[in-house]
């Protein structure tokens, strides 16, 4: 809610947040005047949000990360990766449209991080990627830099976290990232991550050919998807 003054006759009004920048007409004396802004979430706010996120009504929860997303700073995200781990649903929802509304990429690659060290359900994974892969091309440089790292130290990240950043890559048809992805392929130790990064290298370098390959039933996917693979890394002169 936003409480102020009547311009003209200096009656208190509130209003819902949602009105901030808009009209309303004054009670006492009839007149239009301009609800203000909403104001900012200060930093001495983040600790008791903080300490929402934690209450036990799904209502509380869910706002504490709606207000959230209306404060540009890094602790702000840090709070939001770690909700994304409640158990309810919507307010994993909630988490992930804050994050979209900062707009910051530092947030992908942090949650994409902490699904591997805290989440073991392919159900959540899936859901993070849908929801992470509507934050379009910002969701490409953290992502890229996971595997750069995880190229470098193959243990460094959870097979689940790969397999996220790879999902994603793929779904957003990031070719930037298909040397890295062949790598993955070729190199990593995790059959699954092998798997999805055959999928998603398919998926960017030849699309016409996965949508073929996505007509089969996923018990025959593989076989084909490991082949075309090959024949892109081959034609491509990648070097894995």
């Amino acid at each position: 809610m936003i409480t102020y003054k009547c311009v003209h006759c200096g009656e208190a009004m509130t209003v819902p947040a949602c009105l901030a920048g808009g009209t309303e007409k004054c009670p006492s004396c009839t007149k239009d005047t301009i609800v203000p802004p909403k104001p900012p979430v200060q930093e001495v706010d983040l600790d008791k949000l903080g300490q929402q996120l934690h209450h036990p009504e799904t209502k509380v929860r869910c706002k504490a990360a709606e207000d959230l997303g209306g404060c540009k700073s890094l602790k702000a995200i840090e709070m939001l990766v770690g909700a994304f781990r409640d158990h309810d649903k919507f307010v994993r929802a909630q988490v992930t449209d804050s994050l979209r509304k900062l707009a910051d990429p530092r947030g992908v690659g942090m949650l994409v991080r902490d699904l591997g060290g805290h989440w073991v359900s392919a159900a959540i994974v899936h859901e993070a990627v849908r929801e992470l892969v509507k934050f379009g091309p910002i969701a490409g440089p953290p992502l890229i830099e996971i595997l750069t790292e995880t190229n470098k130290n193959p243990r460094k990240y959870e097979p689940e976290a790969i397999r996220a950043s790879i999902m994603i890559l793929g779904l957003l048809g990031e070719q930037k990232a298909s040397s890295l992805i062949a790598k993955m392929f070729r190199r990593h130790f995790d059959i699954h991550v092998r798997d999805e990064a055959a999928y998603s290298l398919v998926m960017i370098e030849h699309p016409e050919q996965w949508q073929e390959i996505t007509k089969l039933p996923e018990s025959k996917r593989r076989s084909p998807a490991r082949e075309e693979a090959k024949q892109i890394i081959k034609d491509k002169h990648i070097l894995v």
